[in-house]
Protein backbone atom coordinates (compact mmCIF):
# COMPACT_ATOMS: atom_id res chain seq x y z
CA UNK A 1 0.00 0.00 0.00
CA UNK A 2 1.46 3.33 -0.78
CA UNK A 3 0.71 6.66 0.84
CA UNK A 4 -0.22 9.16 -2.01
CA UNK A 5 -0.27 12.58 -1.13
CA UNK A 6 -1.84 14.84 -3.55
CA UNK A 7 -2.20 18.59 -3.18
CA UNK A 8 -0.41 18.55 0.21
CA UNK A 9 -2.99 15.87 1.57
CA UNK A 10 -3.12 12.46 1.71
CA UNK A 11 -5.59 10.52 -0.82
CA UNK A 12 -8.56 9.57 0.73
CA UNK A 13 -8.74 5.97 -0.21
CA UNK A 14 -5.51 5.17 1.55
CA UNK A 15 -7.05 6.96 4.77
CA UNK A 16 -9.83 4.66 4.91
CA UNK A 17 -7.50 1.44 3.87
CA UNK A 18 -5.58 2.30 6.99
CA UNK A 19 -8.73 3.06 9.18
CA UNK A 20 -10.67 -0.12 7.57
CA UNK A 21 -7.09 -2.09 8.39
CA UNK A 22 -6.88 -0.57 12.00
CA UNK A 23 -10.37 -1.64 12.81
CA UNK A 24 -10.02 -5.33 11.21
CA UNK A 25 -6.96 -5.99 13.55
CA UNK A 26 -8.70 -4.52 16.60
CA UNK A 27 -11.79 -6.60 16.06
CA UNK A 28 -9.42 -9.91 15.56
CA UNK A 29 -8.06 -8.69 19.14
CA UNK A 30 -11.38 -8.58 20.90
CA UNK A 31 -13.20 -10.91 19.02
CA UNK A 32 -16.57 -9.91 20.69
CA UNK A 33 -19.63 -11.67 19.59
CA UNK A 34 -22.20 -8.95 20.09
CA UNK A 35 -20.05 -6.57 17.18
CA UNK A 36 -18.80 -9.13 14.86
CA UNK A 37 -20.70 -10.46 11.77
CA UNK A 38 -18.47 -13.30 10.45
CA UNK A 39 -15.11 -12.84 12.24
CA UNK A 40 -15.58 -8.84 12.01
CA UNK A 41 -17.54 -5.58 12.57
CA UNK A 42 -20.33 -4.23 10.30
CA UNK A 43 -20.50 -1.74 8.06
CA UNK A 44 -22.62 0.27 9.71
CA UNK A 45 -20.37 0.29 13.35
CA UNK A 46 -17.02 1.09 10.69
CA UNK A 47 -19.27 3.85 8.83
CA UNK A 48 -20.68 5.25 13.00
CA UNK A 49 -16.67 5.42 13.91
CA UNK A 50 -15.62 7.37 10.47
CA UNK A 51 -18.33 10.29 11.39
CA UNK A 52 -17.70 10.05 15.03
CA UNK A 53 -13.75 9.72 14.30
CA UNK A 54 -11.42 11.82 16.87
CA UNK A 55 -8.50 13.82 15.72
CA UNK A 56 -5.92 11.94 13.39
CA UNK A 57 -2.61 13.31 12.35
CA UNK A 58 -1.07 13.16 8.84
CA UNK A 59 2.08 11.94 8.31
CA UNK A 60 4.04 15.35 8.44
CA UNK A 61 1.95 16.22 11.56
CA UNK A 62 3.30 13.09 13.56
CA UNK A 63 7.22 14.07 11.96
CA UNK A 64 7.17 17.45 13.46
CA UNK A 65 5.29 16.27 16.99
CA UNK A 66 8.58 13.96 17.43
CA UNK A 67 11.18 16.28 15.60
CA UNK A 68 9.98 19.33 18.22
CA UNK A 69 9.23 16.92 21.35
CA UNK A 70 5.92 18.06 21.51
CA UNK A 71 3.82 16.52 24.14
CA UNK A 72 0.26 15.74 23.39
CA UNK A 73 -1.44 13.89 26.32
CA UNK A 74 -5.17 12.26 26.05
CA UNK A 75 -6.65 15.05 27.57
CA UNK A 76 -5.02 17.44 24.63
CA UNK A 77 -6.06 15.03 22.25
CA UNK A 78 -10.11 15.51 23.32
CA UNK A 79 -9.32 19.40 23.47
CA UNK A 80 -8.15 19.60 20.24
CA UNK A 81 -10.93 17.38 19.09
CA UNK A 82 -13.23 19.35 20.62
CA UNK A 83 -11.98 22.53 19.26
CA UNK A 84 -12.29 20.72 15.87
CA UNK A 85 -16.15 20.12 16.17
CA UNK A 86 -16.37 24.01 17.27
CA UNK A 87 -14.80 25.25 14.06
CA UNK A 88 -16.79 22.54 12.05
CA UNK A 89 -19.88 24.06 13.88
CA UNK A 90 -18.98 27.67 12.80
CA UNK A 91 -17.93 26.16 9.02
CA UNK A 92 -14.47 26.74 9.36
CA UNK A 93 -12.42 23.97 6.98
CA UNK A 94 -9.01 24.88 7.88
CA UNK A 95 -8.50 25.75 11.55
CA UNK A 96 -5.66 27.47 13.47
CA UNK A 97 -5.94 26.44 17.05
CA UNK A 98 -3.27 27.30 19.55
CA UNK A 99 -3.76 25.22 22.54
CA UNK A 100 -0.98 26.04 25.69
CA UNK A 101 2.83 26.05 24.11
CA UNK A 102 0.96 24.54 21.00
CA UNK A 103 -0.36 25.68 17.37
CA UNK A 104 -2.13 23.01 14.93
CA UNK A 105 -3.65 23.04 12.03
CA UNK A 106 -6.32 21.04 11.29
CA UNK A 107 -8.34 20.28 8.14
CA UNK A 108 -11.79 20.17 9.96
CA UNK A 109 -14.09 18.54 7.65
CA UNK A 110 -11.50 15.25 7.63
CA UNK A 111 -10.57 15.99 11.17
CA UNK A 112 -6.87 15.45 9.79
CA UNK A 113 -3.84 17.31 11.73
CA UNK A 114 -1.99 18.82 8.52
CA UNK A 115 1.13 20.48 10.74
CA UNK A 116 1.93 21.10 14.82
CA UNK A 117 4.15 24.23 15.13
CA UNK A 118 6.08 24.90 19.02
CA UNK A 119 5.98 27.47 21.11
CA UNK A 120 9.02 29.35 19.99
CA UNK A 121 8.16 28.74 16.19
CA UNK A 122 4.78 30.77 16.40
CA UNK A 123 6.97 34.11 17.54
CA UNK A 124 8.40 34.16 13.62
CA UNK A 125 5.89 32.01 11.35
CA UNK A 126 3.28 33.36 9.30
CA UNK A 127 -0.22 30.84 9.06
CA UNK A 128 -1.40 30.97 5.53
CA UNK A 129 -4.20 29.17 3.82
CA UNK A 130 -6.52 28.89 7.82
CA UNK A 131 -10.08 30.10 7.23
CA UNK A 132 -10.04 30.65 11.42
CA UNK A 133 -8.35 29.97 14.34
CA UNK A 134 -9.22 28.88 17.74
CA UNK A 135 -7.43 29.76 20.64
CA UNK A 136 -8.26 26.90 23.97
Amino acid sequence: MTNEISGGRYNLVDTIIRQTDRVNSSADKTKNPDNLVNGTRSFQEILNEQFNKRVSFSKHANQRVETRNIRISESDLNRLDNACDRAQQKGIRDALIVMDNSAFIINTPNKVVITVVDKNEMKSNIFTNIDGALFI
